[in-house]
């Protein structure tokens, strides 16, 4: 039988269940990154599951089919609902290919700074790519943010690059926020 819901009494106790749901998607996340696993948008899913089941059950690991009520930002207008799985599908396929394009680090021979540096840039691009994307489409109800930085660490572990810090409520958004926008108005 499965475990009865039971809201949370308060937003203490809310921010409680989304930061312990946090823990759990990073290791998870952390898990994926660093095995051999295709990241898939089942895998993102997954991720949001775990994250949010305990906070938001109904909304857990599941992309939005609402929403014109997403205004965070005055430079990015999400898609509506009905084209969020669509859009998800569009992202994964860009992701897949430019995951295909990252070469693998080469076994038992030594490889040039210069070629590390070139192949941590790339990674670090496409981790950045992979957090404007989320953040654009805002595939989910809540944690979307959230859901970007546990993605890019995600391909950083992948590539065995360090992840960034991933907070419940930056000290930075509104520096975070404003950059997203840069990239839409600067197309960079």
């Amino acid at each position: 039988m499965g475990q009865l819901f039971k809201r949370p009494r308060n937003e203490e106790e809310l921010k409680q269940l989304e930061a312990s749901g946090l823990w759990k998607a990073q290791a998870l996340a952390k898990d994926i990154g660093e095995s051999k696993e295709k990241i898939t948008l089942e895998v993102i899913l997954r991720i949001h599951k775990i994250f949010l089941e305990n906070a938001y059950p109904e909304i857990a690991g599941k992309f939005r089919m609402i929403g014109q009520d997403i205004e965070k930002l005055k430079c990015m207008i999400p898609p509506l609902g009905i084209a969020v799985q669509e859009e998800m599908y569009k992202f994964w396929r860009e992701l897949d290919n430019r995951l295909s394009k990252i070469p693998p680090l080469p076994k038992g021979r030594k490889i040039s700074k210069t070629s590390l540096r070139k192949r941590s840039d790339e990674v670090v691009s496409l981790a950045t790519w992979t957090q404007y994307q989320i953040a654009r489409i805002h595939p989910f109800c809540e944690g979307n943010g959230r859901m970007a930085r546990l993605m890019t660490n995600l391909i950083l572990w992948r590539y065995k690059l360090l992840p960034t810090d991933i907070k419940y409520e930056g000290e930075n958004k509104q520096k975070y926020l404003q950059a997203l926008c840069e990239i839409d108005y600067q197309d960079d």
